[in-house]
């Protein structure tokens, strides 16, 4: 009788344990997490696929109000870090990190740092949205009527690049969350307010496939106003010939008789 009673205990036990193990098993479903503005951006672009190559060449042809500005061969590594700019009358550039070594021709061209530095960042720009210093207000509005796009505007942090005061006016589109345009002010050489008297925007168009991911083949620069966005249209740059490239980094030698600036 005694082992008849200890038995049914046992069962009972085992059997409000069996009972209460899926409750103590159940886990909590966690909603996912919103991506932010800037990474629908990064995830539209590929980033993630883009970063896997070692470097990235394209050619550029640039044009303001009719006049070439910029003809070159761009190769630059996907981290940004390393770049040669080799132009067609075969001055050269090479930037690396924050100091860039000229061909002695371009010893004394006052355009030198700019030219380095801003091309291959627009190309670029999908990709460096959120790196170090990089702030982002997803709440700025802008007056213009805009319902295919999403904006936010981006500002850095001090001392980030040759210039912190720079800022981004970022316009999304809603669907597809590739890159639209973005305004911009360049205060290179000026200051802050002169800059923002006059700012300007770049729209990225017809995006061509390359590798699985999309990079866009024509720039078209504007005059911008926080009340009606794009105004006229004062350049263009058309990017043509798009590669990735590897082995960069092992082939990239500075020539010795190169200047640093």
């Amino acid at each position: 009788m005694k082992k008849t009673i200890i038995t049914l205990f046992a069962g009972l036990v085992l059997t409000v344990s069996c009972k209460k193990s899926p409750a103590a098993t159940k886990q909590i479903e966690e909603k996912p997490v919103e991506k932010t503005f800037s990474q629908k951006i990064e995830v539209a672009h590929k980033k993630d696929a883009f970063l896997t190559h070692e470097a990235i060449q394209f050619d550029a042809l640039i044009e303001f109000g009719g006049n070439e500005i910029f003809d070159a061969k761009v190769t630059v590594s996907t981290t940004s870090d390393l770049a040669q700019i080799t132009y067609k009358n075969g001055d050269e550039i090479y930037i690396n990190k924050e100091t860039i070594f000229v061909s002695p021709s371009l010893k004394d061209n006052p355009g030198v740092r700019f030219h380095a530095y801003t091309w291959s960042y627009f190309f670029l720009f999908p990709y460096k949205l959120n790196d170090n210093g990089t702030k982002w207000n997803a709440n700025f509005k802008t007056k213009e009527v805009n319902p295919i796009f999403d904006i936010a505007k981006l500002t850095f942090g001090a001392n980030i690049g040759d210039a912190p005061d720079d800022w981004y006016i970022v316009y999304k589109n809603k669907n597809t969350h590739l890159l639209e345009h973005a305004a911009y002010i360049v205060t290179a050489g000026k200051t802050k307010e002169a800059a923002e008297a006059d700012p300007h925007a770049i729209k990225y168009q017809d995006y061509k496939m390359v590798d699985g991911i999309p990079f866009a083949s024509n720039w078209g620069y504007y005059g911008w106003n926080i009340e009606t966005g794009l105004a006229d249209k004062i350049g263009s740059a058309t990017i043509t010939n798009i590669k990735f490239v590897e082995g960069f980094r092992n082939n990239f030698s500075i020539p010795k008789n190169f200047l640093k600036k």
